[in-house]
């Protein structure tokens, strides 16, 4: 009972919070809708990164060598506090009638603001999540404070996806469109990864001549409550590994303050992106983060760390089998950390990667930005 009385809490504050910005907002939802739609305005609104990265960045900056859009954009990174869920609040006013006077809106995250009030048919809402793909259940498939809907369209990565996105997102199969995801494109370019090797040796010269293993798990908790960070024993898993190794730590987005920043067991990393981080990398290690899917690009071992997978099978859930379709190994104690790197990449492991591979790519020639370029183009003038 005792440990049911904080998630109690947190669930009646979630409820609670809906409700006043749901209040809130339908003051200001009739002036929104006054407004005309100006059919060159895209408005680009994010709730991970409180500035254009990754995705959101490619596709602005492609789309502002033509001169033919009016871009705008609410980019923001909630905070689980008070003054965090104020700012929320207002950069959803914004959202608001942002929305409802764009021809396009493009969203990296599950948005409150179109789900909870229909735009106009003349506005059309994207959907490019802010991940390559899903591993665990999301959206519309775990509880939820509010349903997602009022989406016109989702990119994937493949069609292994059209389903899974179909139900978190409550739109039709077709049009979950597969273009493959931008920020994705450099992993396939040879000279990208060389260069930014080459620069984080530079930078990070402790790496040099070592084997490079990072860990780089999701996030525990809830959006809009509290994040967590997964639990290791980062000493413990740094002596095993001995003095041929080194180890990068590197925290969700999401989580602010890490426990592990000063850390002397590990070489903790936050100003770069984790795509940059692969490049120097020689085993990934994770758990139900989709930046596995990312890491497919580079064909090298990884290893599942889950000594919470029979709960997390059972919530949020899973899309995947973990103990027969991960692309590694898959391990559940930490003691056997050490044993699973040696065989990480046995000829098994680069069957299941080849496997997994095939599943959650449908292109690899780099060119996702194109292809999502010409969507938006499509959607914004249609033939």
């Amino acid at each position: 009972m005792v440990d049911q009385v904080p998630k109690l809490s947190r669930r009646y504050l979630m409820k609670l919070k809906s409700i006043i910005l749901t209040a809130l907002l339908a003051i200001f939802y009739p002036f929104a809708l006054l407004q005309r739609v100006h059919s060159r305005r895209i408005t680009f609104i994010s709730l991970e990164h409180d500035h254009l990265s990754k995705d959101f960045k490619l596709i602005y900056d492609q789309l502002e060598t033509k001169e033919d859009y009016d871009l705008q954009t609410v980019l923001f990174k909630l905070e689980p506090s008070f003054w965090g869920n104020i700012k929320y609040g207002l950069a959803c006013i914004r959202q608001l009638f942002l929305i409802q006077s764009s021809r396009l809106v493009i969203l990296d995250f599950n948005n409150f603001v179109v789900s909870k009030f229909p735009h106009k048919s003349q506005v059309k809402v994207l959907q490019l999540w802010h991940a390559t793909g899903a591993l665990k259940k999301f959206g519309n498939e775990v509880e939820r404070d509010y349903v997602i809907q009022h989406y016109d369209y989702a990119l994937a990565n493949s069609a292994f996806f059209k389903t899974i996105y179909s139900q978190a997102f409550n739109l039709p199969e077709d049009q979950v469109v597969v273009t493959g995801i931008p920020d994705n494109d450099k992993n396939f370019d040879a000279n990208f990864t060389r260069q930014t090797k080459l620069r984080l040796l530079k930078k990070y010269p402790q790496l040099v001549g070592k084997k490079v293993v990072t860990y780089a798990p999701t996030f525990r908790g809830r959006f809009g409550t509290q994040f967590n960070e997964a639990e290791i024993d980062l000493k413990y898993l740094r002596q095993e590994l001995g003095n041929d190794y080194i180890l990068i730590y590197k925290a969700h987005p999401l989580i602010s303050n890490s426990v592990y920043a000063n850390d002397p067991n590990v070489l903790f990393i936050k100003d770069e992106l984790i795509s940059n981080i692969f490049c120097v990398t020689d085993l990934l290690i994770t758990d139900y983060s989709a930046i596995t899917i990312d890491w497919m690009a580079f064909d090298k071992p990884t290893i599942a760390y889950v000594p919470d997978l029979d709960k997390y099978a059972r919530k949020p859930g899973l899309n995947i089998d973990y103990e027969s379709e991960f692309p590694g190994v898959v391990v559940r104690d930490q003691s056997q950390l050490t044993g699973a790197i040696e065989v990480a990449d046995s000829d098994l492991n680069k069957q299941k990667r080849r496997q997994f591979t095939d599943k959650v790519y449908q292109f690899t020639d780099g060119k996702s930005t194109k292809r999502v370029i010409e969507l938006i183009d499509s959607i914004m003038f249609p033939i």
